[in-house]
Formats: C-alpha cells, sequence, structure tokens
C-alpha cells in the first residue's frame, strides 16, 4: 500500500470524503515532493490531485504524474482558495478534511467562504500515519545518517584544545552540506566544558580546554527527512569522575535499547534507562525524556519518556538519548536511532560510542 492509498484508507475510517493538505511536511509525505507550494487534495477513493504555480508545475509534474497524482496549473496562475471547487464537484465532496494544526485560522476562513464542502479538523492522524515508517523512509534516514557519520569523522582532528564552539559547529555544518546533506535537521549543539551541563545550549566562543568534554548534537537531512545523533568525547584526559558519568550513561543506553520492543510503553522504555543512572548516583541529574521518533519533523511521536503511556509499532524509529548533566562541571550525551524493523530492531546509527579522549 503506497502512502497515498494510506491516506485513503484513513479518510474512509475517519468518514472524510477527502483531504485537503497545504502544510510542508504533509504535502512531502503524500507527494514525496519537498519543495511544492500549492494544493493537494486526496480523496477516499485514494485519487490525488495537485494544484501549483508554473514555478513549480515542471518539476511536480515530474515526480507526481508517475505516483498517480494529477498535476494542475489553475487558469489563474496561483492556486486560491475557491480552487478546489472543480475537484469537491467532480467527485462529489461534502467533507473536506484539512491539516487544523497547521492551517492558520485566516485562512480556513477563506477556504470555508469559497468551498461548498464542510470544512472538518483532520487532528493528529497525520501524525498517527507518520509515525509507522516504510523503505523509502527508512533509506532517506540513513542516507541523512551517513552524512552525518562521515562529517563528524572528518571533524575529529579539529576537536582540541584552542578551538572554539561556534567555529567547529560552522565547520561541521559545512561539511554536511558539502558532503550531500540538504540541511541541517535542527540547529546543531556543540558545547564544551561547563557548557556541556545545558542539555539545549547554544554554540558559544568558548574555546576548549584540556580535560573538557565536548558534546556534539546534530543531523543532516535527505529528501527531507533529518537524522539525530549525540557524541560526548574527552579532550587530552578523562577523570576518573568523568569516566564514570560517560560509562554510566553508556550502560543507561544499552538498557533503554534492550526493553526497547513493539507493544512496549514509552514511559517503561525511559525507566529502563533512568534506573541505571539512579543506580549509580545520579537520578537528580537526567533531566529529559530518553527518546523520540523523527522523520519529516526532527521531533515525532512515539516516545520515550515519563508523560509517554502509548505502545511502540513495527517500523517506529526511536532515539536512546539518555544523559547527565551537572552544573558547574559538565554532562554527557549518548544518542542513537533505533528502528523497530520488521526482522527487529536495527540500530541507525554506525559511529562508535566507546569512550574517545582526543
Amino acid at each position: 500500500m503506497n502512502r497515498r492509498e494510506k491516506i485513503a484508507a484513513m479518510l474512509r475510517e475517519k468518514g472524510f470524503d477527502a483531504v485537503l493538505l497545504t502544510g510542508q511536511e504533509n504535502l512531502q509525505y503524500a507527494t514525496t515532493f519537498g519543495h511544492l507550494e500549492g494544493l493537494v487534495i486526496i480523496t477516499k477513493e485514494g485519487d490525488g490531485f495537485c494544484y501549483t504555480d508554473s514555478r513549480y508545475i515542471e518539476d511536480a509534474t515530474a515526480v507526481m504524474s508517475p505516483l498517480g497524482y494529477t498535476v494542475i496549473q489553475p487558469e489563474s496562475s496561483y492556486p486560491t482558495p475557491s480552487t478546489p471547487q472543480e475537484i469537491i464537484d467532480r467527485c462529489g465532496i461534502k467533507t473536506l478534511a484539512f491539516e487544523d494544526s497547521v492551517m492558520p485560522v485566516s485562512r480556513f476562513i477563506d477556504f470555508q467562504k469559497a468551498l461548498t464542502a464542510k470544512m472538518a479538523p483532520v487532528g493528529d492522524a497525520f501524525d498517527v500515519l507518520r509515525e509507522v515508517k516504510d523503505e523509502g523512509e527508512i533509506a532517506d534516514i540513513v542516507a541523512a545518517q551517513r552524512i552525518a557519520e562521515s562529517a563528524l569523522e572528518e571533524l575529529l582532528p579539529r576537536i582540541k584544545v584552542g578551538a572554539r564552539e561556534d567555529e567547529l559547529t560552522a565547520e561541521l555544518e559545512y561539511l554536511m552540506k558539502k558532503k550531500g546533506s540538504e540541511a541541517v535537521s535542527f540547529p546543531t549543539i556543540l558545547l564544551s566544558g561547563p557548557h556541556t551541563s545545558m542539555p539545549h545550549g547554544k554554540p558559544g566562543h568558548r574555546a576548549i580546554e584540556k580535560g573538557d568534554f565536548v558534546t556534539i548534537d546534530f543531523g543532516a537531512k535527505k529528501n527531507g527527512y533529518g537524522s539525530d545523533m549525540t557524541r560526548t568525547f574527552a579532550v587530552g584526559f578523562a577523570s576518573d569522575e568523568m569516566k564514570k558519568i560517560y560509562n554510566t550513561v553508556l550502560d543507561a543506553q544499552k538498557a533503554g535499547i534492550e526493553a526497547l520492543e513493539v507493544g512496549k510503553r514509552g514511559c517503561d522504555v525511559h525507566r529502563a534507562a533512568a534506573d541505571v543512572i539512579a543506580a549509580a548516583g545520579y537520578g537528580g541529574f537526567f533531566r529529559h525524556g530518553l527518546g523520540h521518533s523523527l522523520g519529516l519533523n526532527i521531533h515525532e511521536n512515539p516516545r520515550a519518556s515519563l508523560s509517554y503511556e502509548g505502545t511502540f509499532k513495527q517500523g517506529n524509529v526511536i532515539t536512546m538519548e539518555p544523559g547527565i548533566y551537572i552544573p558547574g562541571l559538565g554532562g554527557v550525551r549518548i544518542e542513537d536511532m533505533i528502528y523497530l524493523a520488521p526482522e527487529g530492531k536495527r540500530n541507525l546509527t554506525q559511529f562508535p560510542k566507546e569512550l574517545m579522549i582526543l
């Protein structure tokens, strides 16, 4: 079943005649076309229609027509709120779902005034569809991850005493772009020394000192799909306490990965890792959820956190990223992406994660 067919099945299940897509992420999910400006309508029978303007018509036709979409340039050149009416009339659409979490209220009002179909919120239906990745999505996530890993490998010799956080960040992002990344999947977090106690700190102009931890949380993008990994290194040497913190985080990640299974609740997987950290005496220093799904958005459901009681499904990709963060001293985070594949768990991250002293 292709994505358009999955969307049609969802529409039938929800009682919608069709759905109107305008948000970038769901447009790309439905069509695989990553920079479309326009409107897409998919009916409960599985018919797909795309309206776009002259800037995109040639590219959109080349990508979407082989997938079964009818690609149309409106007579007015640009799609307007009244453009979908011809499809509504042709297909007898009475109830038209829309992306209520994406579409601005003003635009919703314009569509509702211009169209005869009743506009109905689609809710989280697309979020649920996108939780389960198909083979093409996994291939894009893996391609992005290999770019990220190659860039980090090339950056390693430059992570040394005197190198500055912001300069290393710029170099890493340049290397990813040079190796084929469309963009960063989120703003790179590259921190050193005491800054590493901030889970989502912003890189500054601080110079790395001997004995620092350096934490790098970053990702590349391929065909709109992002990767996400974190590695922490020691520069020059690692004290006994630093080694204990690092190995505790690594053991916690291994426990989380072992606990991650189809049908398991997110909160239970989080606890498996958190219990390891607590047993080592650092329970108060793990201050975020263990992991999250990702794809077209860097943070998607399902999640591994204390507050998430939903269960994992085959096809989910989940990050496993425990951390210990001690203000004034520093912190460690280690992050891999785990795919709940049909044949079992598969770690999509290949970069080594034993402690490296650079």
